[in-house]
Parts: C-alpha cells; structure tokens; sequence
C-alpha cells in the first residue's frame, strides 16, 4: 500500500472494435474418400470425434497460436482500402463501418473408436484415425477498422458432430460431417500509450530460497521521458513538446 507511481509508456495492441461468431462449416465423405482398411465404422459400437490439429497432424488447444492455421484478409475494394458502409444501429443512430473480409483455415483429423477398446492417437489399434483435413471459412464482418489496423482472430470453440450414412445392408456409404467454430475478431493496432503504474516484482518463494538476488530495473530519465506534460503526433509517438 502507498507504493510510489512514476509515468510509465507501454507499447500495446489497441482493440478499435470486437465481435463474436458462431460457423458451421460442413463436409460430406464419401466411402471413397475415408480408408478404413480393417476398421468397420459401421459398427453400432463405435464412437467418432473431431479433433482439432496443426498441419502436421498434432493435436493442439484453443489456446495454440497455431490452432488456427492462416488469417488471410480479402481485398473488398481495390486500391481504396477497406469499403466503408453506413449501419443503422437499433436506436436509430447512423454509424460508418468498414467491411472486412476474412478467409480462415485450418486442420483437423477424424477418429473412429470401438467402445470396448479404446486407442491411442495414432490409431492403433482398435480405432481409425484420419489423414490431416482440412478446414476453412470465409467470412464478411463490419467493423470499425480504419486504415492502419489489423484483424487478430482467435478460437475460442471447436466441435465436429457427424452422421454416419449406411447402406440397405449395412455398409458404410458416407459420413456427414458438421464443425461448430466459434470466432473471435479483434481489430487491432499498436499504439503507444503513457500510463501510471509501479514496476511489479515476485512473491517471496514458499519454499527453500536458492540464492536468487532481487530484480533490478534501468533506470530511467524521468525528466525527459515519459513526459508528464507533452503533446505528439498520432497514436505511435513521435515528437513531444515539454512545459
């Protein structure tokens, strides 16, 4: 409590604007297309799940920079930046957004697995593991995303439900493949912002300390920079004026 505040300049994403999704993105394979070799997905006792991948076939999380593979912006006006388009809002108000469209992609693989005995995810033994698929959407949003920013998309929720498709007598002719994404888009920019705040420094360890010595930072010409009266120029600093 009472610790002394000095003027600090973070360089941070600025997020302009920031929107939720849910897509669904469907697939139909043929018998053709899965190779199950022995495997018999028909089977009243096999279970099929979607499992989230990087190119390679690993298996990632959500939180993976890689579980989305490529952010591709789509031009939508040609030499003229983003279109801009005038929203009416529900209370009546009139704002100016601009259209940007997206292509995302990415990876995922498909696992058969008989009840009674499971497998591991390299498919063997007793269930059917894919070759890497994958995955991509192309999607339009309006936005407030002026000249200069950029879209961070994130992914925040993956599931894959299907429909095995069988023959009058009972062979598998075909699965019907569902993915529920839920998309996160941030417009983004890096800006330099001044800030108040004291540096932070670790918790005394719980255990047995090993000898490690305390934190030192730089010091810092407080007089010179950050100024704590300035002008500049835009939002990535610039030149500054001193009182």
């Amino acid at each position: 409590m009472g610790e002394h505040l000095e003027s600090l300049c973070i360089r941070v994403p600025k997020v302009y604007d920031w929107v939720k999704r849910e897509i669904e993105v469907a697939r139909i394979f043929s018998s053709e297309d899965l190779s199950f070799g022995a495997f018999d997905p028909a089977s009243p006792f096999v279970d099929m799940e979607v499992i989230l991948t990087d190119e390679a076939g690993n298996p990632v999380d959500l939180s993976d920079e890689n579980s989305i593979a490529e952010v591709l912006e789509v031009s939508t006006a040609r030499g003229t930046g983003r279109r801009e388009r005038e929203i009416l809002l529900p209370d009546g108000e009139t704002v100016t957004l601009h259209e940007v469209r997206l292509s995302i992609s990415g990876f995922y693989r498909i696992k058969f697995t008989r009840d009674e005995f499971g497998c591991d995810d390299t498919g063997a033994p007793a269930c059917f593991l894919s070759t890497v698929l994958p995955w991509s959407t192309t999607q339009r949003f309006y936005l407030s995303a002026p000249e200069g920013t950029y879209p961070a998309v994130r992914l925040d929720h993956f599931e894959g439900q299907g429909n095995v498709q069988l023959s009058s007598a009972g062979l598998f002719q075909g699965l019907d493949l569902d993915i529920m994404l839920c998309i996160s888009v941030q417009v983004e920019r890096l800006v330099n912002i001044e800030v108040e705040g004291s540096y932070c420094h670790p918790r005394p360890e719980l255990l047995e300390t090993l000898g490690c010595g305390p934190i030192v930072h730089p010091p810092q010409c407080h007089d010179l920079f950050p100024g704590t009266h300035h002008s500049h120029y835009d939002d990535h600093g610039g030149e500054y004026e001193f009182e």
